[in-house]
Order: C-alpha cells, then structure tokens, then sequence
C-alpha cells in the first residue's frame, strides 16, 4: 500500500482528494548546480509513484516548497582526486560537496561608488 503525504507539511492524501505533484530533480557538477521542479496539470499516478516525485496537498504547500528549495544555494563538488584505470579507461572520481555560497563570487561584486568612478 502506497501512501502519500505533502512534501511540505507531511499531511497524509486520502483517496478522492485533490492534491498537486510533480517530478524534482538536481543534477550538482563539478562547475554548476541545476534544481528543476516540473508541476503536472492534474494529480497523475504513474508519475506520484516515481522517485523524484513531489506531492502537495495545497497551493501554499507548494509554493512554500518551491521558494525553500530555490532560497538556498546548492552545494558543489570539490574534486579530490581521479584514478583512470589503464586496462578499461574507467575513470573514479572522488569528490566532497561544499557550499556553493562559499566557492561562487558574484558578478557584481564592485561597490556602486567603484562603478561610478
């Protein structure tokens, strides 16, 4: 038995109720970080059952979901170290998530008063 609850607020979905979902994915790389949340049009249970998929019992649950997820900067892989096996070109990376707060700089990062000089 499969039950669903929000995302967001944990209430659990009794059958014939009206709720909202969609798939949420990440992909982190080495340089960039990509959230992506697609919202279907209708409640559809092949795609409640996957995954990624996200459930919201409300438009605020929903929303507040997406502004949480979009708020925080994701992390990033910092490369430790890569091993190549000769025999099978396989490559083994070994990389430590951080901050991407603390390894991206804005573009804008001059003062107005250094702009306007």
């Amino acid at each position: 038995m499969l039950q669903f609850a929000c995302d967001f607020c944990g209430t659990n979905r009794h059958p014939g109720e009206t709720w909202i979902n969609g798939v949420a994915a990440e992909n982190v790389g080495t340089q960039a970080a990509r959230r992506e949340v697609v919202i279907d049009p209708a409640w559809r249970r092949e795609r409640a059952v996957l995954p990624f998929a996200v459930h919201f019992c409300s438009v605020e649950c929903k929303d507040n979901y997406m502004a949480t997820l979009f708020d925080k900067p994701a992390s990033l892989l910092e490369v430790e170290s890569v091993e190549v096996e000769p025999n099978t070109g396989r490559r083994v990376v070994r990389a430590r998530k951080k901050p991407a707060a603390n390894a991206v700089r804005t573009r804008n990062t001059r003062s107005r008063r250094t702009r306007n000089r």
